[in-house]
């Protein structure tokens, strides 16, 4: 038979179960009081590179789950335009997950990059970057951030000191190829997706 209590149930000090949940702790003398501390939870910073993009769909599935149990997300993906969809656009989806992609018509890879493009590229990240130091989110997704920095879209020196300073408790994922090895060197994590034949 299971004992339960209601909110209005007085405690009785003749039943044992109450009187062991209303003891509190006296410190024996001679002995230092026990200090409990209450622990911090501490965020991840996971990386998967690959050497072919597309890669995104698993950890969009993970970030859609994520925002369904309650948590802040921001996925931003840097190249995949397309919609002309931009910071002030951004799609919302479970309530809480932001998704937010430049303003531009096309996707990037490389060539053909004008600076308008460029433009696109710093206001997502300029909105990113803000969201990442006030720590407004619980788990922020960065896709193809690497070949962001590599086709000199953003500025790597602002990129990873920005990094550097996210909060303890935020979860990072960073997504895609050309992840720069100062960001390689701050992850808890590398995945690398290899494409067998």
């Amino acid at each position: 038979m299971v004992n339960t209590l209601s909110a209005s149930t007085p405690i009785s000090s003749t039943n044992p179960r109450s009187a062991v949940a209303t003891r509190r702790y006296r410190p024996q003398p001679g002995h230092p009081p026990v200090r409990h501390r209450s622990a911090e939870p501490e965020g991840l910073l996971q990386v998967t590179t690959a050497p072919f993009r597309g890669s995104f769909n698993g950890v969009l599935s993970q970030a859609i789950r994520t925002a369904g149990q309650g948590s802040r997300v921001l996925i931003t993906q840097f190249l995949n335009g397309g919609v002309n969809q931009g910071p002030l656009g951004a799609i919302w989806l479970c309530g809480r997950l932001e998704w937010m992609r430049p303003a531009i018509d096309c996707c990037l890879h490389g060539d053909g990059i004008v600076p308008r493009h460029q433009q696109a590229v710093q206001d997502v990240w300029a909105v990113t970057k803000e969201r990442l130091l006030t720590n407004t989110v619980d788990l922020m997704v960065l896709d193809e951030l690497g070949l962001a920095l590599k086709f000199g879209l953003l500025d790597t020196h602002d990129v990873v000191s920005t990094l550097e300073q996210r909060p303890a408790a935020m979860d990072l994922m960073l997504l895609g190829s050309a992840i720069p090895p100062d960001i390689l060197a701050m992850a808890n994590q590398i995945t690398e997706l290899r494409r067998y034949r």
